[in-house]
């Protein structure tokens, strides 16, 4: 729907140029026509209120003069009432908002995660919004909207903790409209419950006999099944271990790695550290244990091997003799064997969670790949690490820890993920050296 405005040209020279033929009803204050540019003889409509400025305009979208006369009359009607409660029949469309937000986030050039997923939502909305403008947006209106996501979701249903996180992104968007002066005042937000669920995690026996299960799962005839299922076990392992995101994971490049030495005159192993970029920003994580760097060395060794056969069967020497023979600090850890990052372990990890008889918790409730995450926070709670350090480290916070994880029990401070300074990558060619030590 479309407010027209008006030309310089008179109504007859208008009409001769672009219109067909038209009606008129109720003393001009609905206005049908055909316009002559159009090949299919479709009615247009005009429709003009009392106490209002302009008049709006819109396609019919028929051919038939009295289905088209049914809407203009209904179009009338709506617009009328919209007068009479207030409502600026001129205000920007939602539609055209969003896209005006999204476009001005971008142009910043860096997108954080977070902004990058609320411009996709906002973007999903517009299908709801269609032609409502701002000013018609209230607190019905968004409770609709929280009710048409869960309808339209994958699954035809959603948590609230997921839709008090979108009820967030369209808040700050409306904020944005409000600063524009595209609003007046925010409409008013309908409450969302927050689920108190624990995030299912595994416990020591689950996680103990998933681990046991692991070798045998890497087991297979078909080389290509033996391959993915070594790089999933590892990535496993690895994830436990540093309660890292998925998508900080699928990042990782083996530049990000770096050892941490031990105090003077300790006999402990190095920590390995790990710099990763997720939606709280960069940061340093300490894993668990030293036998992360057992996990990351295998994976190197399993990606030195592909490159060395791609060498070996290279015909051409001069081409061979450029190739590189083990991966370097720019390849991504968690990669396909073409050097690309694997997208997703979410089908192989169900597989690997339906062999070991570990899908669920002992509350029924399904794991998934963030079970991992949840795991090693558990972990680290119930040996004894101070919740702000650990929430430093997972790049999270307090709050979040004792949300989810407050039925662990909570000792004194620990200093393991104290040691080290900052990071700082080192050379490229040698960024993966001490993983050969």
């Amino acid at each position: 729907m479309n407010v027209a405005v008006g030309s310089s040209k008179t109504k007859t020279e208008r009409k001769v140029k672009t219109e067909l033929e038209s009606r008129t009803f109720k003393d001009g204050a609905i206005y049908l026509f055909k316009r002559a540019d159009y090949v299919k003889p479709t009615w247009f409509c005009r429709v003009k209120v009392p106490n209002s400025k302009g008049y709006v305009s819109c396609s019919t979208k028929t051919t038939d003069e009295h289905q088209a006369f049914a809407f203009a009359n209904e179009l009338f009607n709506k617009t009328f009432l919209k007068v009479a409660n207030g409502q600026d029949l001129h205000s920007k469309r939602v539609v055209l908002a969003i896209q005006e937000y999204v476009a001005s986030v971008e142009a910043m050039g860096d997108i954080k995660p977070t902004m990058l997923t609320r411009n996709q939502f906002l973007k999903h909305t517009e299908k709801f919004f269609g032609a409502i403008r701002l000013k018609e947006v209230t607190g019905a209106t968004l409770g609709d909207l929280n009710f048409w996501m869960v309808q339209n979701s994958r699954y035809g249903k959603m948590s609230a903790n997921t839709v008090k996180r979108y009820s967030a992104d369209m808040k700050v968007f409306l904020n944005w409209c409000l600063d524009r002066k595209y609003i007046d005042v925010l409409p008013r937000f309908p409450k969302q419950k927050m689920e108190s669920n624990r995030r299912p995690h595994f416990d020591n026996k689950d996680w103990a006999l998933l681990t046991r299960q692991l070798r045998e799962f890497v087991r297979s005839e078909n080389l290509h099944i033996v391959r993915d299922r070594t790089m999933l076990a590892n990535y496993v392992l690895i994830l436990a271990n540093t309660g890292i995101r998925v998508g900080e994971a699928r990042k990782l490049k083996w530049r990000d790695l770096r050892e941490i030495p031990p105090p003077k005159g300790s006999n402990q192993p190095p920590d390995i550290a790990l710099f990763v970029s997720g939606k709280t920003g960069p940061r340093e994580v300490v894993a668990r244990t030293s036998d992360v760097k057992t996990y990351f060395k295998r994976i190197l060794e399993l990606r030195t091997k592909e490159l060395l056969e791609l060498v070996t069967q290279e015909k051409d020497p001069i081409k061979a003799r450029n190739m590189k023979v083990r991966p370097s600090a720019d390849d991504y850890v968690f990669s396909n064997r073409d050097g690309t990052p694997i997208g997703s372990f979410k089908k192989s990890f169900a597989a690997l969670l339906k062999f070991a008889n570990v899908e669920t918790n002992s509350h029924g409730a399904k794991r998934t790949i963030y079970s991992l995450r949840h795991t090693y926070a558990t972990f680290r709670l119930q040996e004894g690490v101070h919740q702000f350090i650990l929430a430093k480290n997972m790049g999270t916070s307090t709050a979040m820890l004792e949300k989810h994880y407050g039925h662990t029990s909570n000792v004194a401070s620990a200093a393991e993920l104290t040691k080290g300074g900052q990071f700082k990558s080192g050379k490229k060619a040698g960024a993966v050296d001490w993983l050969l030590e």
